[in-house]
């Protein structure tokens, strides 16, 4: 679940496979829209309605989980809050993984910025929820970084050095 832009991936054996949407991209904006009918947009159909009609659409909410912040749609007179936003990119992508696997996926590992406090944890995890995971784990992002990079390494002593950079 990133601030710019979410990808998904299932382990096969010990290599990750990055998992396409349904516009065949390894990344899906994350970006939330609304019609003027009320019709929900994700991802790149979202970031296209934000630039036409920005009080209708949202991207970088993640930078504001866990807080009071409230996101009003015009075309829908209803507002929500970052993990509601958030929640509907992380539907999206489980769709994604569904439709391209055929099986029902109850849980995910979401990494989250290294720099995210307690209540930002918790307001990723009440996306996690509402997008209808079961169980998700937060891993920070600098360590699924070294994880990633580490797992397949033989070497009985070896040592990285991981940078986060950081989205912002």
């Amino acid at each position: 679940l990133g601030t710019t832009n979410s990808a998904i991936a299932v382990m096969e054996g010990v290599e990750p496979q990055i998992i396409k949407n349904n516009q065949n991209q390894d990344i899906t904006p994350s970006a939330v829209g609304f019609t003027k009918s009320g019709s929900l947009l994700l991802g790149e159909a979202a970031r296209r309605r934000q630039l036409a009609s920005p009080q209708d659409a949202y991207t970088e909410f993640k930078r504001k989980m866990g807080s009071d912040e409230i996101y009003p749609v015009a075309a829908t007179g209803r507002s929500h809050k970052p993990e509601e936003l958030s929640a509907e990119v992380l539907k999206s992508l489980k769709g994604d993984v569904e439709q391209a696997r055929g099986e029902v996926v109850e849980s995910a590992v979401i990494t989250v910025p290294a720099a995210f406090e307690l209540h930002q944890c918790d307001a990723t995890r009440r996306a996690a929820e509402l997008a209808g995971f079961s169980q998700s784990p937060l891993l920070q992002e600098p360590v699924a970084a070294a994880l990633a990079y580490g797992f397949q390494k033989d070497e009985e002593k070896a040592y990285w050095l991981v940078y986060d950079f950081g989205g912002g």
